[in-house]
């Protein structure tokens, strides 16, 4: 979890810096490094996620839908900058944009959720073999298909949000306490979930069944729009078409 958490948490901090270095430049390309991201969480949404989540529950169509329906909920408050949305404010206000600032927490706390290997324990039971668990160290056992994952895919956000606190006209001082923050939340939601798991009891049983749905039904919402209703009038180009089939074939090798 420590390690796994480390690592977002720099990934985070790594898109912040990169737009405040290479703000201009990246902004022009932003749609490509979204939607080499977005294929990726496709693939790895049917190839790897969707499997594991029907072998814990037969029924996990039900909370994949939820999970798609929050993530909606969600970016009615954030306006979308988890897909790269970037609103740029005419009259900057010095004032912190609350309500997409913690939806966007909120969204990065629920999907890191599950990365912890210690979540899917239950899954030998439906004799599962889930090759895309890995451990970093000795006692720590990580989703790295999901963690690879969650990398394209925060990378890309931090950028965006970095880009909007900007366009706020919010401090210097804040914009980095906010990325901070914002780069520990995966660590607060592998934390949380971690507990109660070893807290024992219903709740426990049920968490990776509906932790795991919750995941692919945000991921599938975020995938998707990234892919079809995102720049370029809608349209596929052929760098988009170029970028999306290489982070397919991405997601296949690492889950194949």
């Amino acid at each position: 979890m420590w390690i796994a958490s480390l690592i977002l948490f720099f990934i985070a901090i790594a898109g912040a810096a990169i737009y405040d270095r290479f703000g201009s430049l990246l902004r022009s390309h932003l749609n490509l490094i979204l939607a080499f991201g977005g294929a990726f969480l496709i693939g790895i949404i049917f190839n790897h996620l969707v499997p594991e989540a029907y072998a814990l529950n037969p029924n996990a169509g039900y909370i994949v839908v939820l999970g798609f329906l929050l993530q909606g909920m969600l970016e009615y408050l954030s306006q979308g900058i988890e897909h790269g949305h970037h609103h740029e404010s005419d009259s900057p206000s010095g004032k912190m944009p609350w309500a997409m600032y913690i939806s966007l927490c909120l969204h990065a706390f629920i999907e890191s959720m599950p990365l912890s290997g210690d979540g899917h324990g239950a899954h030998e039971h439906a004799h599962h073999d889930h090759t895309g668990h890995v451990h970093l160290t000795g006692m720590e056992t990580v989703d790295a298909t999901l963690l690879l994952g969650l990398i394209l895919h925060k990378f890309p956000v931090a950028l965006v949000l970095m880009g909007l606190l900007d366009a706020f006209g919010v401090k210097r001082s804040s914009q980095w306490l906010a990325l901070a923050f914002f780069g520990l939340t995966p660590m607060l939601g592998m934390l949380l979930y971690d507990l109660i798991l070893h807290a024992g009891g219903t709740v426990a049983e049920l968490l990776p069944q509906y932790a795991g749905g919750l995941l692919i039904g945000i991921l599938l919402h975020i995938s998707t729009t990234i892919l079809f209703e995102t720049g370029d009038g809608h349209r596929f180009n052929r760098n988009k078409m170029a970028v999306t089939i290489g982070g397919l074939a991405l997601a296949f090798v690492v889950t194949g």
